[in-house]
């Protein structure tokens, strides 16, 4: 498996030349697992290629907790943030923005609410927010 890490935005980044188009696992952390954001703009080629099926972003656990960020085949964005408590998912279509020069992602979590944003570069810039269902678990 090849890896090529370079920086981009003062973060490092790390891609896997297979289904992996770029990590920010690195950015989540014992700081800010409770509550926190991650904003960041992207116009890597494998996330933004439909022909790819799907691109892992960020997987990380901290303790009990998890996120993820997965680009599906499907073309979406599914953000998951859970605990031993809950599961909380936001899906958003990557398609509902002008992706085509990239796009910027934010993802905000606190213990009582998950959000994902994402919007385009555009001068009028499109974009949905997606506030992420809750599953509580027993």
């Amino acid at each position: 498996m090849k890896y090529f890490i370079y920086v981009v935005d003062m973060y490092i980044i790390t891609e896997r030349v297979d289904r992996v188009a770029f990590r920010k696992d690195d950015m989540i952390d014992e700081v800010n697992v409770k509550a926190g954001t991650l904003d960041w703009y992207t116009k890597n080629k494998k996330l933004l290629d439909k022909s790819v099926p799907e691109v892992v972003i960020l997987d990380k656990a901290v303790g009990k907790t998890h996120f993820s960020l997965i680009r599906n085949d499907k073309f979406q964005l599914i953000f998951t943030h859970s605990t031993s408590d809950f599961k909380r998912v936001a899906v958003g279509e990557i398609e509902k923005v002008d992706y085509y020069d990239g796009i910027r992602i934010q993802l905000t979590w606190c213990p009582e609410e998950s959000f994902m944003k994402v919007a385009d570069t555009t001068l009028e810039q499109n974009y949905f927010l997606v506030r992420a269902e809750e599953k509580k678990l027993i």
